[in-house]
């Protein structure tokens, strides 16, 4: 399976949903601790990426954010919306280099179908201390994944 994890932050770093497809090999499970240094690591990669980008891109160019960014083991695909959250979709690089266009419309359709109707339009949904796993954002979240060619 290809699909390692995701991850969902607000505009402040703060984490509002992690779930990890793929087990590490070596330690099945990963402790709280260390489960909390990924989260903020990778949050780190991705606001100091955008800087970056922001600081080289020519200021006529309005989208400056980073769509993906490739390591030796895996490829992180970006989302960032309007409202600040940021999605991070961790993928081995076995995955088909061709289904990145298909990726990104994914992370789209998992925010602006899946986010929005499961959490913000949910009736337990509190913007100050959002609580994701009161609602069905999950269950609808992989029953999606699972549906894409690329998931397996």
């Amino acid at each position: 399976m290809p699909v390692h994890s995701l991850h969902v932050f607000d505009r402040k770093g703060k984490t509002l949903f992690t779930k990890c497809y793929a087990q590490n090999k070596a330690n099945k499970m990963d402790d709280g601790e260390q489960l909390s240094e990924k989260r903020k690591l990778v949050f780190g990669m991705l606001f100091s990426l955008k800087e970056v980008a922001a600081s080289l891109s020519p200021s006529s160019i309005k989208d400056n954010g980073v769509h993906s960014v490739q390591t030796g083991a895996s490829t992180c695909y970006c989302l960032e919306t309007a409202s600040g959250l940021r999605f991070a979709l961790y993928i081995t690089d076995d995955a088909d280099k061709a289904h990145a266009r298909s990726i990104r419309k994914a992370m789209q359709h998992a925010y602006n179908d899946i986010w929005i109707q499961s959490v913000v339009r949910s009736p337990l949904y509190n913007p100050v201390t959002p609580n994701v796993q009161a609602t069905n954002f999950e269950t609808n979240l992989d029953a999606f994944l699972v549906s894409q060619s690329w998931y397996r």
